[in-house]
């Protein structure tokens, strides 16, 4: 029987769900701040799209694979430690930027340092926790990642109202330079207090010891991975067959992926549409606010904020009640159809977007997606871990960050190109996201119910892999 997790596997959770939600704002601020930005670096919106798109999305991709290859080799803690102290420094340097180009540089090393969150907090978490308890540890990290957003925002937004409050904490140069710089200082403060928090985290030394079980391979899967599986002599195949206790196979990657690639890429295609469906919207719902109804980055932020926690904790709380009645009849279904579900009721209502005539409705219509979005989203951190075991698990959600950055990378910049070509009076930014998002979800949803036979095939092989010798 499974021992309960220890006390200070609650607290890692609980550190590490703080440090996404420094991530978070870090992220929120730099949208919050695309107005001003705008205007005082003379950015059009392309240029405030590639931000996310290129400097954020692309360079985190680019940065998530050695990240992901470390998180399996070396101590995660320390990994985690050495990317809150690259984005604290990135933010603040994001104070400094004089041109779109110093922006789009210091952007970048901060979505690099950002971009080993996931990888390293999803491998951390089997480690801290028993299979039994792991998709509650995971449900409560995925709803401090949602809240996160709602409470980033929120504390973005009112740092900016209210940086003169900070500005005696700075030489008088800085504090009587544009406030847009000040508030990147100020948000870069918390990093190295966080960073020493992670280093406090008491890892399961037990963890490191557990090996998987080589994959039981049918006629078909030898097949498919004949190709990458270098055969033993046959000298030692007869020495393996005569003895009693046959060696342990540590996984490899390749022979994985080749062996499930139909399972994996029917996961992380569909996740990254829905990045991008999402992030055509989300990310430039400031800017649509203070554009096109004069709001107040406070007033963005508190809106936003109070949006993003009541559509999750709805969602969040919704879900929860229907996976655990669904579980006994759908079980490792649940969490693909739900998403599927999830995914197809979002490109199903986005279009109301373009109906809204106040900042209240746009609020309303972004509560309730937002409540459709993590809902169909939230066991969906459960379903990639499922899909590799262990000593695999880094690199393979890394791969999945990067194949879900194909899309988002495109998000942001194609949005700005359209409200910059094509719709080019008022209204033309939600516009322009509406038809990137609804086309995105719909595929989505479609692709991932597609996918459902052979990710099952696959969350079965894995977990025949990781069952004790």
């Amino acid at each position: 029987m499974q021992k309960r997790a220890p006390l200070s596997a609650w607290y890692a959770l609980a550190i590490v769900s703080v440090t996404v939600l420094y991530s978070v704002m870090d992220r929120q601020v730099l949208m919050l701040l695309a107005q001003p930005l705008k205007t005082a670096l003379d950015l059009s919106d392309t240029q405030i799209g590639s931000l996310q798109g290129l400097g954020a999305a692309l360079f985190s991709a680019i940065a998530v694979v050695p990240l992901g290859w470390l998180a399996d080799r070396i101590d995660r803690r320390l990994l985690l430690v050495c990317c809150i102290l690259i984005w604290s420094v990135a933010i603040a340097a994001c104070g400094l930027a004089n041109s779109y180009w110093s922006l789009l540089f210091f952007v970048a090393l901060l979505a690099a340092g950002e971009s080993g969150v996931s990888p390293i907090v999803f491998a951390m978490i089997p480690d801290l926790f028993p299979e039994r308890q792991r998709m509650t540890a995971n449900f409560i990290f995925y709803s401090a990642t949602i809240l996160g957003s709602g409470a980033g925002i929120a504390i973005a937004g009112a740092v900016i109202d209210n940086i003169g409050l900070f500005a005696p904490m700075f030489p008088a140069d800085l504090a009587a330079g544009e406030t847009w710089r000040l508030v990147f200082f100020v948000v870069a403060i918390p990093g190295p207090f966080l960073a020493l928090a992670v280093a406090a985290i008491r890892m399961n030394r037990r963890a490191a010891l557990v090996k998987a079980k080589p994959p039981i391979l049918t006629p078909q899967d030898a097949a498919q991975t004949s190709q990458v599986l270098v055969p033993l002599p046959e000298d030692a195949a007869a020495e393996f067959h005569d003895a009693e206790t046959l060696p342990q196979a540590k996984p490899q990657l390749l022979p994985h992926l080749v062996l499930n690639w139909k399972a994996i890429l029917g996961v992380f295609a569909p996740y990254g549409l829905a990045l991008l469906g999402a992030y055509s919207v989300l990310i430039w719902l400031p800017v649509i606010l203070m554009r096109d109804f004069g709001l107040s980055a406070g007033a963005v932020g508190a809106g936003l904020g109070s949006t993003f926690i009541v559509g999750s904790v709805g969602g969040l709380a919704i879900v929860a009640v229907i996976a655990k009645y669904l579980r006994s009849k759908w079980g490792d279904k649940t969490p693909i159809r739900l998403s599927h579900i999830g995914y197809m009721i979002y490109a199903l209502l986005s279009p109301l977007y373009l109906l809204a005539r106040s900042p209240e409705e746009i609020f309303l219509i972004a509560t309730i997606l937002m409540g459709v979005g993590v809902g169909g989203n939230s066991l969906m951190p459960t379903l990639l871990q499922n899909l590799a075991p262990g000593t695999l698990r880094g690199r393979v959600f890394a791969i999945s960050m990067v194949v879900a950055t194909l899309f988002h990378v495109t998000s942001p910049i194609a949005v700005g190109l359209l409200s910059d070509h094509v719709f080019t009076g008022r209204g033309g930014l939600i516009k322009a996201a509406v038809v990137i998002c609804a086309p995105a979800f719909f595929i989505a949803s479609i692709t991932l119910r597609l996918a459902e036979k052979q990710i099952l095939a696959t969350v079965n092989r894995v977990r025949a892999m990781s069952e004790p010798a």
